[in-house]
């Protein structure tokens, strides 16, 4: 039942490859929407189990306000600094106001519980004091009475102070990335104070940097694998036309994973971000096997429909076994308690069916045009000869009705039908 499957979908690409190319390119569109909707997942917490007893217990902790995710800004002395106004202590009034003016606003982020500085120590000297600490800071801040409550915001050198900002985002990829992305802009609109430098780190920030990394990495590998795979491939047939075939075909099937991520709302992590290389790397050799038969065959003398239909129903069972083999390996990841290792095994299997999909509807019929295209370049040149003309390689033998003939001036062979070429030569000998 199968087998007359794959011979009726052989035979309509036979008689309808630009149908069936239109169809295929029609449906890409519609699924390529889903491409820019694929989501990063770089928060730990999202590739670990939630029923493991250590890792329940701590998100208990963070839903009741324990567990908390943390950004620190660390305004430290530029060391380099020629700037006769610029700051040396972080004691300075200066890095106090800006402190203070920065904090005020990093609070009013919805996302952030808290801000601690210097600041805080500053003004609870002053509250007990009952003076306006803008009015009394340097007595405050070299008080040597506050220096162990200072220590904890500010080294012994003084070159170095810090904010720590508290949070729960972690757990939550676009509240993380959306807090890390309005911290940095807070900082960016409060401006430097002179002689100092601002670094940014912590959970949030980290994992946005991670997810960046992530998204780099994904296309990357992809566009270099792409690369290696189409130039051993041309190597392997020896024309441009027979490597960007299956090239069409992996790329194809890697743009309708990623769209169909979009849509489901499957994201992309550190372990499935080589997943489109994968891939590729497994689907090109569905296409590589196909087309050896397809040449195969039409090396025999049969014409490209026959051909098609023999390599699309033998090559194409023979795929489809593969493929449910490496599909049931890859599935096998979904009973383990890792939900990483689960979410890159169920990707692999979708990109691994869709380049099974695209080899066997796809490929025939993209053969088949470009040995249309091929055909027309060769009628366009002029040999001399009418009728049915073939490249013939050294060791190909001509099939019935057909003779080889040696192109004038060259070392090219070609394949023409017999009463063609006696045309030919009785013309010659007019």
């Amino acid at each position: 039942m199968y087998l007359k499957f794959l011979k009726k979908l052989a035979h309509f690409q036979t008689h309808h490859p630009y149908i069936s190319l239109l169809i295929i390119a029609v449906l890409t569109v519609m699924i390529y929407g889903g491409v820019s909707k694929v989501m990063t997942v770089a928060s730990l917490e999202n590739m670990m189990p939630k029923d493991v007893e250590e890792i329940r217990a701590f998100n208990l902790l963070r839903d009741n306000g324990m567990g908390q995710d943390i950004i620190a800004i660390v305004i430290s002395v530029d060391p380099n600094s020629m700037d006769e106004e610029g700051i040396f202590d972080v004691r300075d009034k200066r890095v106090y106001t800006y402190l203070k003016h920065l904090t005020e606003n990093l609070v009013k982020q919805p996302d952030v519980h808290y801000a601690y500085s210097y600041v805080d120590v500053v003004n609870m000297a002053a509250y007990n004091m009952q003076v306006n600490p803008d009015d009394y800071y340097e007595m405050i801040i070299y008080n040597y009475e506050l220096d162990n409550e200072l220590s904890n915001f500010i080294n012994h050198d003084y070159s170095n102070t810090i904010i720590i900002l508290t949070s729960d985002v972690a757990a939550n990829d676009p509240r993380m990335d959306s807090m890390a992305t309005a911290v940095k802009k807070i900082i960016e609109d409060a401006g430097y104070p002179p002689g100092v430098n601002i670094e940014l780190t912590g959970t949030p920030v980290i994992q946005q940097k991670l997810g960046e990394l992530i998204g780099n990495d994904r296309k990357s590998t992809q566009w270099i694998s792409t690369l290696f795979v189409f130039l051993i491939v041309m190597i392997l047939f020896g024309t441009f036309t027979s490597a960007i075939v299956p090239i069409i075909v992996v790329t194809t099937s890697v743009n309708w994973l990623y769209g169909t991520m979009g849509y489901t709302g499957l994201p992309i992590s550190t372990l499935a971000g080589g997943v489109a290389a994968m891939v590729i790397g497994i689907g090109i050799d569905f296409s590589i096997h196909l087309i050896n038969k397809f040449k195969f065959e039409r090396k025999k003398g049969k014409d490209v429909k026959q051909s098609i239909e023999l390599a699309v129903t033998d090559i194409g069972i023979a795929l489809t076994f593969t493929t449910l083999a490496t599909v049931s390996a890859f599935l096998a990841f979904l009973i383990g308690e890792m939900p990483e290792m689960g979410r890159f095994g169920l990707l692999m299997s979708i990109g691994i069916t869709y380049s099974l999909i695209f080899s066997i509807f796809g490929l025939p019929a993209l053969l088949i045009v470009e040995e249309k295209v091929i055909y027309w370049l060769k009628k366009k040149l002029k040999f001399g000869i009418e009728g049915e003309l073939k490249l013939m390689t050294s060791d190909e033998v001509c099939p019935p009705g057909f003779k080889a003939a040696k192109l004038e001036g060259t070392n090219t062979r070609l394949r023409v039908k017999e009463e063609d070429y006696k045309k030919h030569v009785r013309g010659k000998n007019a």
